[in-house]
């Protein structure tokens, strides 16, 4: 009996601490930031007043960056009303090579509604380490100009005011997964 007071106990303490971890990676996920967009004004998301689709990569990425890019833009095409409550932001995690010019070139292959993102690396850094991206920078050595990065490859939503309401992977991406997260969207 006793054993199975301590296994109750033990499993409840358990369950508890999932559910508390949970709920801590969303309060503390993302944020508001200041960073400079493709037209190369100063971008600050507390002045947004809209819901935003958050997708980090970066502009020299041979594949999978500008696919999911089109994904995203897909979803735009075939919904136009979604621009008018969620802004589509792209945001470099290669601040080194993915300047403002480098950015609007990159951006003006997709939906027009998105808006390019970049910055030093320490406002790139800071971004990155407040939404909890993974990033690894491929360089054979200091000069390496041609080099892979590795990142997360996720899609975040957040409300209004900077407060994380739901991710998505890049093969979730759709009207239905979106709508989901953004009552009355559509």
């Amino acid at each position: 009996m006793m054993v199975l007071i301590i296994l109750v106990l033990f499993t409840g303490i358990f369950l508890i601490n999932i559910y508390s971890s949970k709920n801590n990676i969303s309060e503390n996920l993302g944020g508001s930031f200041l960073l400079k967009d493709h037209k190369g004004d100063l971008f600050d998301s507390k002045k947004i007043q809209k819901k935003k689709l958050i997708y980090f990569g970066y502009t020299y990425c041979p594949d999978i960056c500008p696919m999911d890019m089109l994904k995203i833009s897909q979803v735009y095409d075939d919904n136009i009303a979604l621009r008018n409550k969620l802004l589509p932001i792209f945001i470099t995690v290669d601040p080194d090579r993915d300047n403002q010019k480098v950015i609007k070139n990159f951006v003006e292959n997709f939906n027009d509604a998105f808006i390019g993102l970049t910055g030093t690396k320490d406002e790139i850094n800071k971004v990155i380490k407040s939404f909890k991206i993974y990033v690894n920078y491929n360089k054979k050595n200091l000069n390496d100009k041609s080099y892979l990065v590795d990142h997360s490859s996720l899609i975040f939503l957040m409300d209004e005011n900077d407060q994380f309401l739901g991710l998505l992977r890049p093969n979730e991406v759709s009207i239905e997964k979106i709508k989901k997260y953004l009552k009355e969207v559509i």
